[in-house]
């Protein structure tokens, strides 16, 4: 992987001095979450999450598969991204590609579609004037199996030469229940049926000679002699041949199907589908498009992730603790990760299956976090330390929090912690928490009592004890205790200097350690004041100039910092950015 930082793109923008002390500055430590890293390899996603469609590998050493919503996009081994195509916008579960010869054929929204391997950049795939509504992974003779049904309970199966447009019955008459069809190299067909059997068809007929069999889970497909499926949770099974677990379990272990901790991770989830690149080297692809590199260890009969190929699209919730630890949507990443670099210790609770629906995160004084999430659409805090075993508080019976997503506050009252979560507008509700991040009892409904209306807010902090910081329409708005709610004491959004600055229409914050750091996502920069008051004393960015290397941003939005290091979410470039402030 080449350098994440060469020296002289170390960027110290816009530093400010201190009254009295050295200047201030701050510095790129390097990017997480985009395996492209910086400039044209980027990698880019369409603006809707969407479910992998399965891995292509083509003799160029590319892999290909979904970005997003009506994306097609195309990688190097390494992560950067090589070339983006138009596919159209579909989100059917039973959404799938292939390759068939020099042909990538899709199945979206209940319609086949191709596009040639050698397809220039931006190109958009064909109809094939072909209607399905299942399709194999595997191929054969440069063909590919189809089924199709009018009523959901009568299926014909067939194969299909997207070449010709020939359509030949791989089974006499029709199927009932069918739920996934698969296709061997010699044109045995597998069918998932009642039960989610597998059952066995050569030469049009079913096998009934010791089948059907279990198999390995949902999306089964052959590879190189052996079954793979996923049974959601990240876990991944491998059977022989013959249907019988060889050994079983090689990646994951959740969803009750192990008894134990195999590695895994939750941006694989229920895996979209795999394919084998070279020797022991294979490829996954993930809920929203997010591949992993995935080594088969001989010794220990299991799969080691190596590498993380995508970008992020949505984030709301980040964590920094003072090992600079990054907590980001259900796993967390080391400090000197690249931007290849997989989530560690993957919590399943919180992992969402179409993006981040988790609020802003807190981060309490002995390095435990909490914060507020959606799982399965019901209200959440996960809490502990940064760990696939975090705590959770479900609360589902009668603590309606849907939405209160938008901001984050822990203070001290009432002889305990209170963990304020608020929404868009601004309506607050209240909660004890223990130092854990564990969920206590209720504590009400909490207003923020402003002097004008805001009409969105996207952040809180803590100034110090007795002050509650808010971000909204581009404002910072100070607040002091009112009984149990927040009064408005100030507003603020420009400061003096050389020249006078402000900030844009739309700012995130986060403070520790007597600092606040703000977001300025329409100025494309990144500003730290000191004890919030006079003008920044260090910035990262170029005001008003988005870029993607490594000393500019583009609409930045979420923010946490702990002690003199910040993580910050580069909306329009789809990564995180690492910055240490230093004097």
């Amino acid at each position: 992987m080449k350098s994440l930082l060469p020296a002289a793109l170390a960027a110290i923008l816009l530093c400010m001095p201190r009254s009295g002390a050295a200047a201030a500055q701050i510095v790129c430590a390097g990017v997480l979450g985009n395996s492209g890293e910086q400039g044209a390899p980027l990698v880019r996603f369409g603006k809707t999450p969407a479910r992998g469609l399965g891995i292509v590998f083509d003799e160029s050493g590319s892999l290909w598969d979904r970005g997003g919503d009506g994306v097609l996009n195309r990688y190097a081994l390494d992560g950067r991204l090589l070339a983006a195509y138009k596919i159209p916008s579909s989100h059917d579960d039973a959404d799938q590609m292939n390759r068939v010869g020099n042909l990538i054929v899709f199945l979206l929204g209940g319609r086949l579609y191709g596009l040639p391997l050698d397809a220039p950049p931006g190109a958009e795939a064909s109809s094939l004037g072909v209607s399905a509504d299942m399709m194999s992974f595997g191929s054969a003779n440069g063909s590919v199996a189809v089924a199709a049904t009018k009523d959901r309970k009568s299926w014909t199966v067939s194969l299909f030469d997207p070449a010709t447009k020939r359509m030949t019955p791989l089974v006499d008459g029709t199927l009932g229940g069918l739920r996934q069809i698969e296709i061997t190299p010699s044109h045995e067909l597998i069918a998932s049926m009642a039960a989610a059997k597998l059952h066995l068809f050569r030469d049009k007929q079913e096998v009934t000679g010791g089948w059907p069999r279990t198999g390995p889970g949902p999306r089964t497909e052959f590879i190189d002699g052996f079954w793979y499926g996923s049974v959601g949770g990240g876990t991944i099974r491998r059977f022989n041949g013959d249907m019988e677990p060889e050994p079983g379990v090689v990646l994951g272990g959740a969803s009750g199907s192990f008894i134990g901790h195999v590695d895994g991770n939750a941006e694989l989830g229920a895996c979209r589908g795999m394919a084998k690149l070279d020797g022991d080297l294979f490829a996954a692809s993930g809920v929203n498009g997010i591949l992993h590199l995935l080594r088969w260890d001989k010794d220990r009969q299991q799969f080691a992730i190596v590498r993380r190929i995508g970008a992020i699209q949505a984030c709301q919730s980040l964590g920094i603790n003072r090992k600079g630890t990054v907590w980001f949507d259900s796993g967390y990443w080391n400090w000197n990760d690249g931007p290849d670099a997989f989530l560690h210790d993957c919590s399943f609770i919180g992992a969402n299956t179409n993006g981040p629906e988790a609020g802003q995160l807190v981060m309490l004084p002995n390095d435990n976090f909490v914060a507020p999430v959606l799982h399965y659409g019901f209200p959440n805090f996960l809490g502990g330390p940064f760990s696939w075993n975090v705590s959770v508080s479900d609360l589902r019976e009668g603590s309606a929090r849907d939405g209160m997503l938008n901001g984050s506050a822990v203070y001290t009252a009432k002889g305990g912690l209170i963990l304020l979560t608020i929404n868009a507008a601004g309506e607050g509700k209240s909660c004890r928490i223990n130092s854990a991040g564990k969920w206590i009892a209720d504590s009400g409904p909490v207003a923020l009592v402003t002097a004008t209306p805001v009409k969105e807010w996207t952040s809180l902090a803590m100034k110090d004890k007795d002050t509650l910081l808010g971000a909204g329409d581009g404002f910072v708005i100070e607040m002091a205790r009112d009984g149990d709610n927040w009064k408005e004491t100030r507003r603020w959004n420009s400061w003096e200097g050389s020249p006078p600055s402000s900030f844009g229409a739309r700012i995130y914050i986060t403070a520790d350690a007597g600092n606040l750091w703000v977001s300025d996502t329409a100025r494309h920069r990144v500003l730290c004041f000191a004890a919030a008051s006079g003008p920044p004393i260090a910035a990262f960015g170029a005001a008003d100039q988005a870029g993607d290397d490594l000393t500019h941003l583009d609409g930045p939005r979420a923010i946490a910092a702990r002690e003199m290091r910040a993580v910050v979410f580069d909306g329009g470039n789809q990564r995180l950015l690492k910055l240490t402030l230093s004097e």
